[in-house]
């Protein structure tokens, strides 16, 4: 049933580490074949060259229900006019939870910059938000649509370098925690006024996830210690 998943059109989200980086972009199936899956990238930007031929690669399928992972691995990389790769085909899926880091939600400042390419922004003035919850693999943000200059387009699949600026945690983070990372937009959903956008990090320090899942424990330690913690789902 779960071979079912691998055909044509599907979003499969393929995620990479590069020494201390770690990396994520979704693609799309474009054809699948009994030992091969031929992706394109959805993500925008040059992301199919992170994909080196021999890389090993996590893959996530999102659905409904729940969703499932595989391993796999590289085994070609095209640069050509229409973008692709090309994955070894898993002989099974494994259901796993949607969420691997645990949540936290908490409001907190969060700056947006549209980029194209990983390291250049190209917006000299960043457009203010707020993040309403954060974990080790990304963060939800509201946007006031009021705040949003004529030039700055949101859509799904986009890349954003984001710098987001967590609230002090007594001794654990006295002052805060302030991270300048790179995430993709999984979705967007209008909300009134507002704009209720998920982000998944894409390009971000080994280092610097641990430091934002540390602050995640202690903050939640803190609520804990204040009966104000629930568990999330």
């Amino acid at each position: 049933m779960e071979q079912e998943l691998l055909r044509r059109g599907q979003k499969v989200v393929l995620e990479t580490k590069k020494g201390e980086r770690v990396w994520r972009h979704t693609f799309v199936i474009d054809h699948a074949s009994p030992e091969l899956l031929f992706l394109t990238p959805l993500t925008e930007g040059e992301v199919v060259s992170v994909y080196e031929v021999g890389d090993k690669v996590l893959c996530y399928i999102p659905t409904p229900v729940r969703a499932y992972q595989f391993e796999s691995v590289v085994v070609q990389n095209r640069l050509d006019t229409v973008p692709y790769i090309v994955l070894e085909r898993p002989e099974q899926l494994r259901p796993v939870q949607r969420r691997r880091f645990f949540r936290v939600r908490v409001l907190h400042s969060v700056k947006l910059l549209p980029i194209s390419n990983e390291n250049e922004a190209s917006l000299d003035q960043p457009v203010e938000a707020y993040g309403t919850d954060i974990n080790g693999g990304g963060v939800g943000i509201r946007l006031d649509l009021r705040k949003i200059p004529p030039t700055f387009q949101l859509r799904e699949h986009q890349r954003l370098k984001l710098v987001i600026s967590l609230p002090p945690v007594e001794k654990a983070f006295p002052q805060g925690l302030t991270a300048e990372l790179v995430g993709e937009i999984l979705w967007i959903r209008h909300n009134g006024r507002s704009l209720r956008i998920g982000i998944a990090f894409t390009n971000i320090d080994r280092k610097l996830q641990e430091r934002v899942i540390a602050w995640c424990f202690a903050y939640q330690c803190k609520l804990l210690r204040l009966g104000l913690w629930r568990d999330e789902v």
